[in-house]
């Protein structure tokens, strides 16, 4: 019989990773170049918050404890635990089990309404280079007119990164994906980088014009 194979389209993927303590993206607390970023002129102050791809929440916990409505989307079990912890312990903080490309604004089960701000940690260098084009399309659908994606991009980069996630991206490419639908506000070089990513790593600014 054939060895199955998965991939980053199916929760199994992930929770595999979980479990074998490859989870090299969760820092078991909020990302240190988010909390920076709080700081930060550029940031929005208030607006309600979708965290697609939210991991086990840190970061979704963070805009929560800032004052935002936040709802963090997942579909993998382990990662849902620690958010559904979580929220119970902020009621600024909604955990949803979906898989984030079937987000929708029209139906309550799948987010129910648009966003102000979607917060991007990893998940567009995680998903399969494939669906890129799907999952900025989910952004557009779930933001509001003028609405701000904050994105963590890494690995930032030209060089190619193999078969598996996290997979690079060049500058070049976002721009030519944003160009005429989103507005690059800011790009921001964190000065609080996790050591293994200075160097690659950017938070883009981006602000929805279509």
């Amino acid at each position: 019989m054939n060895e199955i194979t998965l991939t980053p389209n199916v929760s199994q993927y992930w929770e595999m990773l979980y479990e074998q303590g490859l989870d090299e993206w969760d820092l078991g607390e909020a990302t240190p170049a988010l909390l920076e970023f709080f700081e930060h002129p550029s940031c929005p102050k208030s607006g309600d918050v979708l965290v697609p791809a939210a991991g086990k929440g840190w970061d979704a916990e963070a805009f929560a404890k800032r004052g935002h409505n936040v709802l963090a989307v997942d579909f993998c079990p382990s990662a849902l635990d620690s958010m559904e912890q979580l929220a119970n312990n902020n009621s600024n903080l909604q955990a949803l089990n979906l898989d984030m490309f079937l987000l929708s604004p029209c139906e309550e089960k799948r987010g129910g309404k648009k966003f102000d701000i979607i917060y991007d940690y990893f998940g567009f260098n995680s998903i399969q280079p494939g669906r890129r084009d799907e999952y900025v399309e989910m952004w557009l659908k779930m933001l509001k007119d003028d609405g701000f994606l904050i994105g963590f991009f890494c690995p930032l980069c030209e060089e190619k990164y193999g078969y598996e996630p996290p997979y690079s991206i060049s500058s070049k490419e976002l721009e030519a994906r944003f160009n005429g639908i989103m507005e690059i506000e800011e790009r921001i070089v964190p000065r609080k980088s996790v050591e293994s990513r200075i160097g690659k790593e950017e938070i883009w600014l981006l602000r929805k014009i279509i």
